[in-house]
């Protein structure tokens, strides 16, 4: 059986946490063999006696491949793919991450083994100091052979994705709903379009009817920063998604990058959420020169150290750490 179909029917499974089916996939090498597991083989992986009762019971499971293999066939119809976290498509760095998603949905196209990402990101309702900023920045980051992740929420997402798609560079705008419920925000519509006929990707994590919530935008935060090399946070409150994402990113032991606003702008409420952030490990305060643009060579350095701690190989020859000489030579 297909190990696409397998992992789907565990997330159907109602009481069944993605944090409970990474684990069930760590100790099974083949997801199908999970639901044939006789329970000597569950009780040897410890898995609890109650999670065990519902993966051996038979009309529970029937129930989750019925819904599995029926989801599976409406995404095909409406142009959405989905992956499992072994596929060569899943982002590469979020992979590294703590309770990953086991399955992602997506519309448009997923590079390969991609690496090279930065998430660009900032609230909502930002000065035009900082969307001039953020369009800079992302001309930059392009230029510099980074792919651009974002949340397509409006103002410095809306920006950051924008921006990549004039310059003709790859972005991923990762949603807090289902492929199949109305985009959010709905002004971002033909936005969302646009990513996807520029060979971009919208992912989601969540079955495809899902509707936007509050609890489902911060979970989607994890993935942006997940999937980057380090996280770029133009504006921010101290409230909102932009701090969240930058907790994620810190905990994910990835670097987050602030501008240092000049002229006393750091002590406006539109950046009071990065002012707090300046001075924590893992933050790092970037001075804009007098065009108002970042010199990205500290940046460089920040994640050329995050690069060769997520993908440490060594080489057959020098046994020096694997980089990619066009980014970091």
């Amino acid at each position: 059986m297909d190990d696409l179909i397998c992992v789907l029917a565990l997330k159907k499974i109602k009481g069944f946490k993605n944090i409970h089916i990474l684990f069930l996939l760590k100790a099974f090498k083949n997801p199908c063999d999970i639901f044939d597991a006789p329970k000597s083989e569950f009780l040897k992986a410890g898995i609890k006696n109650e999670q065990i009762e519902i993966l051996r019971n038979a009309r529970i499971v029937r129930t989750a491949f019925f819904e599995a293999i029926n989801e599976i066939e409406e995404a095909s119809k409406n142009g959405i793919k989905i992956i499992t976290y072994n596929s060569p498509l899943y982002p590469s760095n979020l992979n590294f991450v703590r309770n990953k998603p086991v399955i992602l949905y997506y519309k448009g196209v997923l590079k390969e083994n991609l690496k090279f990402a930065v998430a660009v990101i900032g609230q909502r309702n930002p000065p035009d100091y900082s969307l001039s900023l953020a369009q800079g920045l992302t001309e930059q980051l392009c230029s510099s052979g980074f792919s651009v992740i974002s949340g397509l929420a409006a103002g410095i997402d809306t920006i950051a994705h924008k921006t990549a798609l004039k310059s003709r560079c790859y972005t991923i705008a990762y949603v807090g709903s289902g492929l199949l419920a109305p985009a959010y925000p709905s002004e971002n519509n033909n936005l969302y379009q646009e990513i996807i006929l520029h060979d971009g990707a919208i992912v989601s994590e969540l079955p495809l009817h899902s509707k936007v919530s509050a609890k489902s935008l911060i979970a989607r935060d994890r993935l942006q920063s997940g999937s980057s090399l380090g996280t770029f946070a133009i504006s921010s409150g101290i409230g909102g998604g932009t701090m969240k994402t930058c907790d994620f990113s810190l905990k994910q032991k990835r670097p987050v990058f602030v501008p240092v606003y000049a002229g006393g702008l750091m002590g406006s409420p539109d950046n009071s959420g990065l002012k707090l952030l300046l001075g924590q490990n893992g933050v790092i305060g970037l001075k804009l020169d007098k065009n108002g643009a970042f010199d990205l060579a500290e940046v460089m350095d920040e994640l050329r150290i995050v690069y060769n701690g997520i993908y440490e190989e060594k080489s057959n020859t020098g046994g020096s750490l694997l980089i990619q000489p066009e980014l970091f030579g």
